[in-house]
């Protein structure tokens, strides 16, 4: 017989991105149960109606679907094995992991879920806090067919998209392709945007000159202005990009391949975190750059 939808949903993890996922999902009726580390992080949650556990265990207990949005693989270790969430887990259900971790991370993951009697799907996501808010985030799935119908109004509630890619695992290396591409890129934008203005320009003057050229990007404007301002509220934090890029590392390392850029980026992304913008928004990494006087 064929698995049903999830109905019973908990989400562990309420920050920048989890706790809209968790909102989200029980916009659509679906029972949502929440747990965070930090307990003020669900108290907005819990005025909106939200069921708040006070353990990991309690939290998935009867869960269909159990979804971790995590900063780690260490965050990820700390609540699925020792707080005992995979444990915890009914037999059959469906553990979402859309945490980014490294590769062999992932695949022990899978592993784990496997002998614990639980479905598992490697989901990251593309997009920020916006994009969580307003429900428009890209899934990366991958994971065994049997478990598409169990994620469906789930994943229809929190995104925009859904590419199912394979066996579990492909979405994570995809995410780090994707985060190579993007993060490269903001890294270029913030020594462009600092070098503008040391030859005597606006940033505006550059964003509008290579937009006339055709040879702008969306993001340009989103990141530029932050930089041109030097404002950065965080919509994904300088350190956790580091700990993107350094997952990046590791998996060309795995593959033989050398990625000289991106290592040239986390150089910068470790300048700026030093100075003690690890908080601040990752297009922060421009003030590693621009001029001081």
């Amino acid at each position: 017989m064929a698995a049903a939808p999830a109905t019973r949903v908990a989400v562990l993890g309420t920050g920048t991105l989890g706790a809209p996922m968790a909102r989200n999902v029980a916009a659509t009726g679906v029972q949502v149960t929440v747990w965070n580390r930090t307990a003020e992080r669900v108290k907005p949650l819990a005025d909106a109606g939200i069921r708040v556990a006070g353990t990991v265990a309690e939290a998935v207990a009867g869960a269909d679907l159990v979804l971790t949005v995590l900063s780690d693989t260490a965050a990820v270790s700390s609540v699925m094995r020792d707080n005992c969430g995979l444990e915890a887990m009914r037999p059959g259900a469906v553990w979402v992991q859309s945490s980014t971790v490294g590769v062999q991370d992932t695949e022990g993951w899978a592993d784990a879920a496997r002998a614990a009697g639980a479905v598992f799907v490697d989901c990251p996501v593309l997009g920020t806090r916006t994009p969580a808010e307003n429900g428009q985030l890209v899934l990366l799935a991958s994971g065994p067919d049997e478990a598409r119908k169990v994620c469906e109004p789930v994943f229809e509630a929190i995104g925009k998209r859904t590419l199912w890619l394979g066996p579990a695992g492909t979405g994570t290396r995809l995410k780090l392709v994707v985060n190579t591409w993007l993060l490269s890129l903001v890294e270029v934008l913030a020594e462009s945007v600092a070098f503008a203005k040391a030859m005597g320009f606006e940033a505006e003057t550059f964003f509008s000159t290579i937009e006339q050229g055709g040879v702008s990007l969306p993001y340009v404007r989103l990141k530029g202005a932050a930089m041109d301002r030097e404002e950065f509220p965080p919509d994904f934090t300088l350190r956790l990009a580091r700990k993107d890029l350094r997952l990046v590392l590791d998996a060309a390392a795995g593959a033989g391949l050398p990625v000289p850029v991106v290592e040239t980026v986390v150089g910068q992304f470790d300048r700026a975190i030093g100075a003690g913008h690890g908080e601040a928004d990752y297009a922060a990494t421009y003030l590693a750059t621009r001029r001081t006087s």
